[in-house]
């Protein structure tokens, strides 16, 4: 990269705090630590420094600018919290959770090229398109060589949102047409985009299952130490935390069940479970009796829980949307592969539908349907209510539905304090740093290289225009952080 910079944290009020990495590991090293420890921290050097540990001074450091942001040392609660939380909240560090839309795509790539479509499968490889016939549906697919190797992959991303998309209005183009069609050849071929379409989003599916959550020794997830900070900082216990997911896994709940934590997630608490958006009103409370007056107390560590974009234990049953278990939606997504009358089956009918946004071009529209609109339509509500905290975490912003959201409340809501988080919040197009030379910036090197686009150098245009916003004075931070980081993720600079 040009500016070869690692980012750390920036807010309204000072220049970008960053590291030099390490020529060789790409890292920083002990000499960049203490050099920042040098220049920002005790810059008069009047400290014996022979036995610090310069790189716990660092993080301690940004965690000082963490708690002056959020206004911890004025004693500063707010009103109205919200956590939203995108794929990079899920991922965990050299385990096998959270796959980003990439790797996701790789896998099952890579399973249909070498023919692995699993034991449940009863179909054989020739009921699903091949790796050369699925190319025909993505845009440059030379990118994308069929892949041979699982240690060499592409080097760009798989348009998996875009490939999903293209099945999908083929199958809605030719499904009418084909019932009344006598071509055999034609027939056959639409059900092996079908049943392709079908086993990318059961593939999808079993990747955010994590069915061996119980298993490990140590959680994996650490969702439950950032909320407990969040709900800390706020100002009433008859508030709730709203957390805010675009991840259909269930490493939320099951992490807040590790703790006295009270879910309400929009379904109602009869047997039937139903989604009902008034559940998101309700809170837990008690009178408790005094000598000469009745004081209700409410119950702590509730949070508000918004899927946004679904839930992998959620399907639609023709009438409503049902909570159900995890088992019986699989059992659903397994019997829309391996189905014979699944032929039959018009894309229209929804009945035990699963209610999961997947990635596609058409997910926007979906985004109006129930109970997605109304979730959507709650979280804007919180993002322009006064005195409210944003944070957020593993999301890339590149949803621009829910970008404009955040962008909008920031524009409109004085009242709106936001810290952005990621594991890299990329760099600042309005800052230039002296080790940056910028008459590299856009030269090509000897090996025909292009030179890096903007988006590379500066993040995706909601991530520059977010910048572009706190440049101009809003309330906005920027912090390189992980949630699952159990050293020094988000949970760290959250604490006190």
């Amino acid at each position: 990269m040009s500016n070869n910079n690692i980012n750390y944290y920036r807010d309204t009020q000072v220049d970008p705090y960053y590291l030099q990495p390490n020529d060789e590991t790409g890292k920083p090293d002990n000499k960049s630590f203490k050099d920042f420890y040098e220049k920002h921290v005790d810059n008069d050097n009047n400290t014996d420094n022979n036995n610090l540990d310069y790189e716990m001074e660092f993080y301690n450091f940004l965690k000082g600018k963490i708690n002056d942001f959020l206004g911890k040392s004025r004693n500063i609660a707010y009103d109205h919290i919200v956590l939203l939380l995108g794929a990079g909240a899920s991922v965990v560090d050299k385990k096998n959770y959270g796959k980003t839309m990439g790797q996701l795509a790789w896998e099952i790539f890579y399973n249909i090229s070498h023919q692995k479509y699993g034991e449940e499968i009863n179909l054989n490889s020739r009921d699903f398109l091949s790796y050369k016939e699925i190319l025909k549906f993505v845009p440059n697919s030379e990118k994308f060589p069929e892949p041979k190797n699982k240690n060499v992959q592409w080097k760009d991303t798989f348009p998996l949102e875009e490939l999903i998309s293209q099945l999908d209005f083929y199958i809605k183009g030719n499904e009418q047409l084909l019932k009344l069609s006598k071509d055999e050849k034609r027939k056959k071929h639409f059900n092996k985009v079908r049943n392709t379409k079908n086993y990318i989003i059961y593939e999808i599916f079993e990747n955010v299952k994590y069915d061996n959550l119980t298993d490990e020794k140590e959680f994996p997830f650490n969702h439950m130490a950032v909320v407990l900070a969040l709900t800390k900082l706020l100002k009433s216990l008859s508030e709730k935390l709203t957390v805010v997911t675009t991840n259909y896994d269930l490493a939320i709940e099951k992490s807040l069940a590790k703790r006295d934590f009270s879910i309400f997630n929009g379904y109602n608490l009869t047997n039937d479970s139903i989604f009902d958006e008034s559940s998101f009103d309700w809170v837990l409370s008690k009178k408790v009796n005094h000598i000469n007056t009745e004081e209700v107390i409410y119950k702590p560590n509730m949070i508000n829980l918004f899927k946004i974009h679904g839930s992998i234990n959620w399907i639609f049953d023709g009438a409503n949307t049902k909570e159900v278990p995890v088992d019986r939606v699989e059992q659903i997504l397994l019997s829309n592969i391996n189905s014979k009358n699944n032929s039959e089956k018009l894309s229209k009918d929804k009945k035990d539908e699963v209610r999961m946004i997947f990635p596609s071009t058409n997910k926007y529209m979906q985004s109006y349907e129930e109970p997605y609109f109304d979730l959507m339509a709650r979280f804007q509500e919180e993002l322009h209510k006064s005195n409210t905290l944003l944070v957020t975490s593993g999301f890339s912003f590149g949803d621009d539905h829910i970008s404009r959201m955040v962008i909008n409340a920031i524009k409109h809501n004085s009242g709106l304090k936001c810290l952005f988080t990621d594991y890299g919040i990329y760099n600042s197009k309005f800052y230039k740093y002296p080790e940056k030379d910028s008459s590299k910036e856009t030269s090509t090197k000897k090996d025909d290289k292009k030179p890096e686009s903007e988006e590379d150098l500066y993040g995706n245009k909601n991530w520059r225009e977010l910048d572009s916003l706190r440049n101009e004075g809003y309330d906005i931070a920027f912090l390189k952080a992980t949630m699952n980081d159990k050293e020094h993720g988000l949970a760290f600079f959250l604490r006190g």
